[in-house]
């Protein structure tokens, strides 16, 4: 089976068509971090109110990451059954229940909210690369930074104002189902775009960009491969660095004596970066050569990043938030990598898949892991220390990733 970086047969979508697909995609994206950073933000408020135990605390950042594994790996049998764009449909509709079931002032309802929304996002996870390589196969560059760096942005503007809207509307709870809103508008220009609403595919769509049952291709002869081993362990190491960091740096600056609110804006400005940096990335990595640059580059701004949390949290917090945000556009290099591989979008699904589903199980170590060590020290050394680790190992497979590109 190919494994190298090839060039799919151009399929585009129709200009009409292709434009509304491109502004849900986007408005999906959009969604995709909304939910899991207002968490962050709100997860000491969270903890206050519900009175919920360290454990809790320490599995709550660790949900999404474990939904995204156990849900991302049944995507690409869902999709041949159902369609990738029902798929789609399915997801974002699970992502605003879930959403709006965490207004519900109960641990239980936390918990379960937070699992069928994150569910849904795992659907999303996987099928974007194959949707915009499937829709814009001569423009895959472009829309990858494009929903990156939207999805960036809804991750900065949660941060950002989760602590004032909650406090707007008078519990955290509530502050976190104010959430489901967008979603739910995502889900309304989704449903136009597919035809489903009224079940009658949109006029002049293009079929659904599903992998028929002939063309399925194993993820398991896919991990037997060099780049779906390194992908892998590529997208998972970069994944828990990113969800273990964005999951507890609120919790960590307010343990250091910043308030809650300005915690939440740091935590904005380490995703923030990312916005405009994304695009200037996915272009460096084009060619070869600056595949490579662009992949220890970003590593090497996480390793940096996390250095500095350790040794001097309180000195230059915005420094290491810079830091961090650059590293966090590894994310985008790595979704542009699985786009781009494979000769079409069976193997683009298949890839994405592998790398998603074990990938998120890896990350899900991150977060608990962090809330684990912080809840059995004290302190915040141990668990800075931990994620300094992972990030040399991240710049070191991410060596190996691009090594020998032709």
């Amino acid at each position: 089976m190919p494994a190298t970086l090839t060039t799919p047969t151009p399929t585009p979508t129709p200009t009409r068509t292709g434009l509304l697909t491109a502004v849900a995609v986007l408005l999906i994206a959009l969604n995709l971090r909304l939910g899991m950073s207002s968490a962050a933000a709100l997860l000491d408020a969270l903890r206050a109110d519900l009175r919920f135990s360290p454990l809790v605390a320490a599995l709550l950042p660790t949900l999404p990451s474990l939904c995204f594994a156990a849900a991302g790996a049944g995507t690409g049998a869902l999709a041949r059954r159902l369609g990738a764009e029902r798929t789609v449909l399915a997801a974002v509709v699970a992502l605003t229940a879930g959403l709006a079931a965490r207004a519900v002032p109960a641990t239980w309802a936390l918990l379960a909210g937070t699992v069928l929304g994150m569910s849904g996002l795992a659907l999303c996870n996987v099928l974007l690369p194959t949707l915009v390589r499937t829709h814009f196969p001569e423009r895959v560059g472009l829309l990858t930074g494009l929903y990156t760096t939207t999805l960036a942005l809804g991750a900065t503007l949660a941060s950002a104002v989760a602590v004032p809207v909650a406090g707007a509307v008078g519990s955290p709870s509530l502050g976190l189902a104010v959430w489901a809103l967008p979603a739910l508008v995502a889900t309304g220009v989704w449903a136009a775009r597919t035809g489903i609403r009224t079940g009658i595919r949109t006029p002049g769509a293009a079929p659904a960009p599903t992998p028929t049952p002939g063309e399925r291709i194993s993820p398991w002869a896919m991990a037997r491969t060099r780049l779906g081993a390194l992908v892998t362990a590529y997208f998972g190491l970069q994944a828990l660095n990113a969800y273990a960091i964005t999951g507890w740096l609120p919790s960590l600056l307010s343990g250091h004596g910043m308030s809650e609110g300005a915690a939440g804006v740091v935590l904005a400005v380490a995703q923030a970066v990312g916005i405009p940096v994304s695009f200037a990335v996915l272009a460096l990595a084009k060619g070869p050569a600056g595949l490579r640059w662009a992949f220890a580059g970003v590593s090497t701004a996480m390793l940096a990043g996390f250095a500095g949390l350790l040794v001097a949290p309180m000195a230059l917090p915005l420094v290491w938030a810079v830091l961090v945000g650059l590293g966090l556009c590894s994310f985008p290099l790595v979704l542009a990598v699985i786009a781009r591989s494979g000769s079409g979008p069976a193997q683009t699904t298949t890839l994405s898949t592998l790398s998603q589903s074990l990938g998120y199980l890896l990350a899900a170590l991150g977060p608990l892991a962090v809330g684990l060590l912080h809840s059995a020290t004290g302190g915040w050394t141990a668990p800075m220390a931990l994620l300094l680790a992972t990030a040399a190992a991240q710049l070191v497979v991410g060596i190996a990733l691009t090594r020998g590109r032709p």
